[in-house]
């Protein structure tokens, strides 16, 4: 992989200047590099994700990409969601991202809305998703002005960035592959499979909700107002550390969840432990953030299909409910089998104890005799 990825950010560029047409390194990357990724993908999840790569259609593209695509989901970068290598116009870097379809959200809403609801669909994302350990949810930067790279930009969830002449080894490249697909499959998840579209306009409403407050919003709103917001600046930059004031008690989450209290109790401090969010302690009481609800309502679906809430923490950390659930009738149909086994052993057992009984009765004589019958009658 990392050889495939220095040989496109080395000759991209030069080669794009070329003619397109049976260009040998727009036929590697949609040929070796989409199979280099299939087979790392693969090697967990077989047969659930389509890799396809593109330099683009009839002509070079600004922004080369080799897509990972959930079949459940989606197969194109057009609609729902899925992860993305994108080579950045300059080809100074690449990012490997956690994307959405930019077009379902220009033909849904029109050009210039879709910009505003992408954004937001993004920000509920992130808060759905909570801890991403080694992944960050910074913006990403892919050189262009043109629509469809800006939609990328502003459909990015999470990810990471790889500089040129910095591309870590394979076994770090397959590594980070793997793990943001576990991210992926995370998301689906907490979306689910079903009318996807629908649910993702659902899930923008409900983000529209919450008041989206800006670095620079913040850095204006006057000292003493530290239960609302902490920030530290970093860099110049302004940037979140907590939201003490979007943040939820215990009673409020179990409302949000509709759950009982001491249910609600008891997922909460399981996800705590899992590291899907830390809470906080203000004036003695114990807060936790806006995503919880759903995280605290996923977990209670999961335990009531009968899973503990050990198997439902990893289905939800990146497990598939469906992988599982299979699993488990899968058990079920092995426990049957060997149970009809064991009741045949028996009853076998049971036949062979009285054939020797009456052996024993009966005497070597007459079961020579029968013996000799049973073969004259096959002759004849």
């Amino acid at each position: 992989m990392q050889e495939a990825i220095n040989r496109i950010l080395d000759r991209y560029l030069v080669e794009k200047k070329k003619s397109f047409a049976n260009n040998k390194l727009a036929d590697y990357l949609r040929g070796h590099v989409s199979e280099t990724v299939q087979k790392v993908v693969d090697s967990k999840y077989p047969g659930q994700f389509k890799v396809s790569a593109s330099a683009g259609q009839g002509r070079w593209a600004e922004i080369p990409w080799i897509g990972v695509f959930d079949k459940e989901i989606t197969e194109s970068p057009m609609r729902g969601y899925f992860v993305m290598y994108f080579f950045r116009s300059d080809m100074s870097r690449v990012f490997l991202s956690l994307n959405q379809g930019w077009m379902f959200f220009r033909d849904t809403y029109g050009l210039e809305l879709a910009k505003e609801k992408i954004s937001t669909a993004a920000r509920a994302y992130r808060k759905l998703l909570g801890p991403i350990g080694q992944f960050g949810y910074e913006s990403i930067s892919l050189g262009t002005e043109r629509e469809l790279g800006t939609g990328y930009e502003l459909g990015h969830i999470c990810g990471k960035r790889y500089e040129r002449g910095a591309i870590p080894d394979d076994e770090t490249l397959r590594r980070d592959l793997l793990d943001i697909v576990d991210i992926y499959r995370r998301l689906k998840t907490i979306i689910g499979t079903e009318a996807i579209e629908e649910r993702v306009k659902a899930i923008i409403v409900e983000q529209e909700k919450i008041p989206d407050i800006s670095g620079e919003e913040i850095l204006e709103i006057p000292e003493k107002t530290d239960l609302e917001s902490v920030t530290e600046v970093v860099a110049g930059e302004s940037k979140f550390i907590d939201r003490v004031g979007d943040d939820l008690n215990t009673r409020e989450v179990s409302e949000r969840a509709k759950l009982s209290g001491v249910e609600t109790e008891k997922y909460l401090s399981a996800l705590e432990k899992a590291g899907f969010f830390s809470s906080e302690i203000v004036d003695g009481e114990r807060f936790y953030p806006v995503e919880s609800p759903a995280l605290v309502a996923k977990l209670a679906a999961f335990s009531g299909q009968g899973f503990s809430i050990e198997e439902a923490i990893e289905i939800i950390k990146g497990g598939g409910a469906i992988e599982a659930k299979k699993l488990k009738d899968l058990e079920k149909k092995v426990e049957k089998l060997s149970n009809n086994v064991d009741s045949l052993s028996a009853q076998l057992q049971g036949y062979l104890s009285k054939v020797n009984q009456q052996t024993e009765k009966k005497g070597f004589c007459y079961h020579f005799k029968a013996a000799f019958k049973s073969l004259g009658k096959k002759k004849s």
